[in-house]
Formats: C-alpha cells, structure tokens, sequence
C-alpha cells in the first residue's frame, strides 16, 4: 500500500522522500525538471527552518527552495 502524498516543505530535516508529483505550469516544471526534481527521484531535507526557504538534497546538489514552490512538491516519505 503506497503511503500518503504530503509537501515537500512539511517534510522535517533529515527526511528522505521520493518525488510522486509536481503541481505547478509549464515554466515551474520544466525548471524543477531542470534542477532534478523529477518523478521518482529520492530527495532529502537537509534545513527547513520557517519562515525561510527549504534546503534539499538531489542528485547529489544541495538547492534552496521557497516555500510556496516546495509547497508544489509531492513527496512520499521513505522510512
């Protein structure tokens, strides 16, 4: 049984997740696309402290997101 889809910006520091979905248009995709956030990729937080941006780890690159575009990402948690 899958478990549930939830942000990526409600994940604690230290989670790893895999991608399931991206809600965004056309442009947000394709960047995210860009940076490695794809379906099925394994991501991880490495700081998300609120209010401020979300620190990921992807792909073996450590990008910061804004909140509202990690808010987009659809994430499965990995135990």
């Amino acid at each position: 049984m899958p478990g549930r889809l939830l942000p990526l910006a409600f994940l604690p520091e230290g989670s790893r997740a895999l991608i399931r979905e991206i809600r965004g248009g056309y442009g947000v995709n394709r960047r995210l696309a860009e940076l490695g956030f794809t379906l099925n990729a394994e991501v991880k937080v490495v700081r998300s402290s609120s209010p401020g941006p979300i620190l990921v780890e992807i792909k073996g690159s450590r990008i910061a997101l804004g909140r509202g575009i990690a808010m987009k990402i659809l994430v499965e948690e990995v135990k």
